[in-house]
């Protein structure tokens, strides 16, 4: 009896095992498919930057037209900030896949100033030869709006080129003696100044944030040809002369940004990043 039941133990420890082996092995889940990244969709944007501007101008007599300082060249450097909103449309299909299109709109608070003057060489008004005047030239704001097209390498990054129409402001300008400091009541009046600009740059997407970009830019600027009036203010310590118009000054304004912005693009048809 104890034989036959020794048998039967061992029968059925061999045939567990082969049972087990003839079951079918349940397949794992499969793994959640890869985010599907889509730029076309509306967008903002904010961050900051660093620029630099440059001022090529000649001062005349609005008389005469005789030059008292020909070719003088100014600049400046500053921070800034700046906001921004678009949309981009990214074309679908095997020709046009990965190209994007895009339209926009940014404001830029500026810090940009650097000393502006000139050199009443040869007199001016009954000035000595060696009269020179200096001010400070500020761009506190300029806006921009425009087109850009990118080329989406990876789906998580574009590179891109931009440009359009932009406009400066740049603010008065109160002129002191070069040699003592002293305000002398020769003003040139603030003025806003139109152009274009032309650049590029990188937008990248954080994956641990759907709709969270970082872009950075660099942005060439030419405020074209402008011609203003120095006014000599009539006051008890004026001494850039008697008229009232003192001078023409005639410029042409450059400047370069490169800045660094974060971007929220809406999730709107299929825009920004979808899962």
């Amino acid at each position: 009896m104890k034989k036959i039941v020794l048998g039967l133990i061992a029968l059925a420890a061999l045939t567990v095992p082969a049972a087990a082996a003839d079951m079918p092995v349940r397949a794992a889940p499969p793994p959640p498919p890869p985010p599907v990244y889509n730029w076309t969709g509306f967008w903002i944007s904010g961050g900051f930057g660093y620029g630099l501007f440059d001022v090529d101008h000649s001062v005349v007599d609005p008389v005469t037209g005789t030059a008292f300082d020909i070719g003088h060249d100014n600049g400046g450097r500053g921070w800034l900030g700046k906001v921004g909103g678009g949309f981009d449309y990214e074309f679908a299909g095997p020709f046009l896949g990965n190209w994007l299109v895009g339209a926009f709109a940014d404001y830029e608070w500026t810090g940009i100033r650097g000393n502006y003057g000139f050199n009443c060489g040869g007199g001016c008004f009954g000035l000595g030869p060696t009269t020179g005047f200096v001010g400070t030239l500020k761009n506190d704001y300029t806006w921009a709006v425009g087109a850009r097209l990118g080329w989406v390498v990876v789906p998580q990054l574009l590179t891109y080129v931009n440009g359009g129409w932009t406009q400066g402001h740049f603010k008065q300008v109160d002129f002191a003696d070069a040699a003592t400091g002293a305000l002398t009541g020769l003003s040139l009046a603030a003025n806003t100044q139109n152009g274009w600009f032309l650049g590029g740059g990188t937008e990248y997407a954080f994956s641990l944030i759907p709709g969270l970009f970082w872009k950075s830019e660099y942005r060439f600027s030419d405020f074209g040809e402008r011609t203003a009036t120095n006014i000599c203010v009539a006051t008890a310590t004026a001494t850039c002369g008697a008229a009232a118009i003192h001078s023409f000054d005639q410029s042409h304004a450059f400047e370069q940004t490169i800045t660094t912005e974060l971007v929220y693009r809406f999730n709107w048809g299929g825009a920004g990043v979808r899962y």
